[in-house]
């Protein structure tokens, strides 16, 4: 395949710049980058009046809380989890989750994400609508222990079914031991999630400080800080922590110490009223941050565009006039950042040659549908800011093509969304 006339996002000594470029596939590999390739190919894509880049990663998502969407309206977190999701998750069917798994999918090929780190439960039916969809992703089976031993025993066992029942030669879904949070698990269950971690050499993926009253919800149960927990049970492990809304300059540093990464959701945060993270004191802290949707009960909706513009605006409410990220720090927030977080980073994140081709083509031609974006005076900041989903044109995930001109392959999309009419 040959991706030509692109206007390419390329990161170079530690900037984003935009580059004329034609980008040659081989396999499911890139294998050239350059100026005027015109060899023969089997297929090729003109990206005149696009850019090309790398694809999105969502470092935090509920994949089948699609069937969530606007239900949430004026309470707080432990509220909305306790009194209206939970109550109707304990009633979902392994078919409610396989379908509302599969319009998630869907939502997030055509909005130009190639990569998810989900975060739920009944995942043999996830695992199987993303295997069906081919699209990239990090999967789990979420532990938590407040209704009792044998109700987190059964979990428990549900996550080793699961993962030692994976298919070793799909390099497309990996795994992560998620302890719902440490809010909701004992210190027993983060020992054995520690252990599950060190057996099966897999990260850790939990919530962290998402609100205010987990600080001493956490020291109740934990009887110390939050950070000190983290580090107690899971020093030496990589650890993605969805959130931090919370952190003081005490858990920084101790964060700093773990190596940790942050999977920043600043839709999600502002809508359950959990204020926002300062990702920009985080990142001159040496932290790494990335960017997630959360689910669509509490983020509205799984596409990354939008929440990159949220991501860079908010910083500009905390820090007024002084120094903050900017468009392309959250560029690379979207892309190599979430790479970095999900310990993939050496085969996807960046357009590279030697990576994957995990790619998305996004149309910035001067026309109606993109009036927002005209006068493209800045392709960068009309990425994060004048950009949606929608705009998406192509998408390929380890060199395959899973839409290409907004026409989805693999999955029946007018079959998905029918279900739901």
């Amino acid at each position: 395949m040959l991706i030509k006339n692109g206007n390419v996002i390329i990161f170079q000594n530690d900037d984003v710049k935009v580059k004329k470029l034609d980008i040659r596939i081989r396999d499911n590999i890139i294998d050239k980058i350059s100026e005027n390739i015109n060899e023969e190919n089997e297929k090729v894509i003109d990206a005149s009046n696009k850019v090309v880049m790398p694809g999105l990663i969502n470092t935090h998502a509920h994949i089948a809380m699609s069937i969530f969407r606007g239900t949430f309206e004026g309470c707080n977190l432990y509220t909305w989890l306790n009194e209206k999701i939970w109550p109707i998750e304990a009633k979902l069917t392994k078919e409610d989750v396989y379908n509302a798994s599969m319009l998630s999918i869907l939502e997030m090929i055509s909005t130009g994400t190639t990569c998810v780190n989900d975060h739920y439960f009944m995942s043999v039916e996830i695992r199987k609508a993303l295997e069906e969809s081919k699209l990239r992703a990090m999967i789990t089976r979420v532990l938590m222990d407040t209704d009792g031993e044998e109700a987190s025993n059964k979990r428990i066992q549900e996550f080793v079914d699961l993962y030692e029942s994976r298919d070793e030669t799909n390099e497309l879904i990996t795994y992560s031991v998620s302890p719902h949070g440490l809010y909701t698990c004992s210190d027993k269950l983060l020992k054995k999630s520690r252990e599950l971690a060190l057996k099966y050499n897999l990260p850790i993926h939990t919530h962290f400080l998402e609100s205010i009253d987990e600080i001493e919800d956490i020291k109740k149960m934990h009887g110390e800080q939050a950070s000190r927990v983290l580090k107690k049970y899971f020093d030496g492990i990589h650890t993605i922590l969805a959130h931090g809304v919370k952190l003081s300059d005490e858990d920084i540093e101790i964060l700093k110490t773990m190596g940790c990464s942050i999977a920043h959701n600043p839709i999600s945060n502002f809508r359950l009223g959990c204020k926002i993270a300062d990702t920009t004191k985080y990142l001159q802290n040496g932290i790494n941050v990335a960017l997630g949707t959360d689910g669509q009960g509490s983020g509205n909706n799984l596409d990354m565009f939008e929440t990159m513009k949220i991501a860079a605006l908010a910083q500009g409410g905390i820090h007024e006039n002084e120094e903050r990220i900017d468009s392309k720090d959250v560029i690379k927030m979207a892309t190599i950042n979430g790479a970095k977080l999900l310990g993939i980073d050496e085969k996807v994140g960046s357009i590279e040659e030697g990576k994957c081709a995990d790619i998305i083509i996004v149309d910035i031609s001067a026309n109606l549908d993109n009036i927002k974006m005209i006068p493209n005076n800045d392709i960068i900041s009309n990425l994060v800011y004048n950009t949606e989903g929608r705009n998406v044109d192509t998408s390929i995930v380890n060199g395959e093509i899973l839409m290409e001109n907004r026409k989805i392959k693999f999955i029946n999309s007018k079959e998905i969304i029918s279900k739901y009419i």
